[in-house]
């Protein structure tokens, strides 16, 4: 514990939770140029008038990813708790407004709840995590393929793959050369690499293979080109891929 209450209200045992979740924005996504902040007047009627505000809007999840907004949330947050500990101090009674209060920080933890699912779902290392990172082992045959150079496309079916991490024995067109080959993944030709595998291939006879592991995990699903470069030459030859 730091000392730094946690922005979101709770009576129950998620105190670990809300902790969590406050250091993790804090530490995660500072935003000095308070870029998108919600402005003070707002942040305190949060922090005092919560039923005021329509916390279902999905434009108050700013503060899970605002490191400012969320310190200016722990301030107003600890001079409501000095003024509510002073009048607990002078009042026998509990003030019905802090019951009010109590019930408005269950709908800021409600949201703040599914703020972080939708954050979790969304993230895209969260989506790579969520794939088994055990390779899938497959062949994709190029035997036959009537390839051409540089700007054109191999005359050949789209190979199918899944998006996983895969260990593929690649089948080369027919006479290739043997020796070492750069195997890429790109959304169209001459773009940013997605996956890249390096191999030796074997020739035997006409026959030409390689065996490559590419990580095709955080490519969306949809249709790109496998490249396959030769050390001893500077152009590619292009094969349609299709992830799935």
């Amino acid at each position: 514990m730091d000392g730094r209450q946690s922005f979101l209200q709770h009576d129950d045992d998620d105190s670990l939770l809300f902790e969590k979740l406050q250091e993790h924005v804090l530490e995660r996504y500072p935003n000095p140029e308070r870029k998108g902040c919600i402005d003070h007047a707002t942040l305190e009627t949060w922090v005092y008038s919560p039923r005021k505000l329509d916390l279902s809007d999905p434009k108050y999840l700013h503060v899970l990813k605002c490191a400012e907004c969320t310190r200016e949330l722990i301030e107003l947050r600890k001079q409501r708790d000095a003024r509510k500990e002073a009048q607990i101090r002078n009042q026998a009674v509990r003030p019905r407004s802090w019951r009010l209060a109590g019930l408005a920080a269950v709908l800021v933890c409600s949201i703040a709840l599914g703020g972080l699912a939708y954050w979790r779902m969304h993230s895209p290392t969260s989506s790579v995590a969520m794939i088994p990172a055990s390779p899938v082992a497959l062949t994709i045959d190029l035997s036959q393929a009537g390839t051409t150079r540089g700007a054109n496309t191999a005359t050949v079916a789209p190979v199918i793959v899944p998006r996983r991490v895969i260990t593929a024995h690649v089948l080369l067109p027919y006479f290739s050369p043997a020796g070492n080959y750069v195997i890429s993944v790109a959304a169209q030709r001459g773009e940013q690499v997605k996956a890249l595998g390096r191999a030796v291939a074997n020739a035997t006879g006409f026959h030409t293979d390689l065996t490559v592991t590419l990580d095709l995990r955080s490519l969306p699903r949809g249709t790109y080109f496998l490249a396959t470069t030769h050390e001893g030459d500077s152009a590619s030859y292009f094969y349609p891929l299709n992830v799935q």
